[in-house]
């Protein structure tokens, strides 16, 4: 088994060297659920506007890249969707991508994590299972997700998973409609025995809308649960941080359900079509990939003075999705990652004690979809 500091070695190399050690693969856009916050596109309509489900990518299609990616030096492949159990290939992308070294987690949000589907993606070489969860009650979450009945679902899919052998994870999505229930929800996943990550963005939709939005908590709610069930998260203070990069188009990215490579999969910036190129040459040659590589902190217009900084969990895909610039502010509204940056400074100055956590788990709302 792999140890702690060596697979820290393994990513800042990865980072440092450019290699796109993990990936995540988007299979389909079709989903059993209707998540208010889904970030592909309003789930009350049919499919992607402008787009079908014949457009998405071939079994032979997906085979063929899942080797690319592995010759460029993957070693933790997520797939991920919509929901990736509804793709009929799902156990041969699995096994294939197992069998060439790969290490494969899928991405569910739980209710399709009936028992003869874990036996298949747990024989077939899966060794991991994150679970989205929207809320501490069976009122919360199937209101968010628009099913009836998949709070239960949820939980006993994850429980059958963990009984297969399979690694969960929850992965909690922090909403103004379930903030008071974040404490709850944290003990559940304790009571079953079962990590979890939290995530308090949400991007606005690729189609377009923007009411997902709607969903942010506030300051109020974010400083309150940050001194509150959160404390253990709050980031580490950096004051030695010189740099608001992450690792997009380093040592991670994303591949949409249609061949398109992006910076992450919460960056969805078009930087070239595995249709027309090879994984290989897109990632080595894509300009919007180089462009990304090259920035430095003074190409951060807002961010290269802030007195925030050392404090700031930045993603620049996030920051992208609500304004189509990679580099810049939010800028409708008030700055929601300035504002989470100020409340961490907040917290850290009034109560240094509290703070020295790991850094949040998850990328902003893309990781925690079926």
């Amino acid at each position: 088994m792999i140890t702690a500091t060596r697979l820290d070695q393994l990513h800042r190399r990865a980072y440092e060297k450019c290699i796109p050690i993990n990936v995540t693969f988007e299979i389909t856009l079709r989903c059993n659920l209707r998540c208010v916050h889904c970030y592909n596109f309003d789930r009350d309509l049919p499919y992607l506007p402008g787009r079908s489900r014949e457009e998405e990518l071939t079994d032979a299609e997906i085979l063929r890249v899942l080797v690319e990616v592995r010759a460029e030096g993957c070693l933790f492949l997520s797939f991920t969707g919509g929901a990736a159990l509804l793709h009929p290939g799902l156990e041969g992308f699995i096994r294939h991508a197992s069998q060439a070294g790969m290490a494969v987690t899928v991405k569910s949000n739980g209710s399709l994590l009936v028992p003869a589907t874990i036996d298949r993606i747990a024989a077939a070489g899966a060794s991991a299972v994150d679970v989205s969860l929207y809320g501490s009650e069976a009122e919360t979450h199937d209101s968010f997700v628009k099913v009836p009945g998949a709070f239960q679902r949820t939980i006993d899919g994850a429980l059958r998973a963990r009984a297969a052998g399979l690694r969960v994870r929850f992965s909690l999505l922090i909403l103004r409609r379930n903030v008071d229930q974040i404490a709850s929800m944290i003990e559940l996943a304790a009571r079953m025995g079962i990590p979890w990550s939290a995530d308090p963005q949400i991007t606005a939709r690729y189609d377009g809308t923007r009411s997902s939005l709607d969903d942010r908590v506030d300051r109020e709610s974010l400083d309150r649960l940050f001194r509150g069930p959160l404390r253990q998260l709050l980031p580490h203070l950096d004051e030695a941080r010189t740099s608001v990069q992450c690792s997009c188009a380093r040592s991670v990215c994303g591949i949409s359900a249609f061949g398109e490579v992006y910076p992450c999969i919460g960056a969805p910036m078009p930087s070239g079509s595995l249709r027309r190129h090879s994984f290989h040459d897109v990632w080595c040659d894509s300009p919007a990939l180089q462009w990304i590589r090259n920035l430095r902190l003074e190409d951060f217009p807002a961010c290269r003075t802030c007195e925030h900084m050392a404090h700031c969990r930045r993603s620049s895909g996030v920051v992208y999705s609500n304004t189509g610039m990679y580099n810049g502010p939010e800028k409708f509204g008030e700055d929601w990652t300035c504002m989470e940056a100020e409340v961490f400074h907040r917290i850290h100055d009034e109560a240094p004690a509290i703070g020295g956590g790991p850094p949040l788990q998850g990328t902003a709302s893309k990781e925690t979809c079926g």
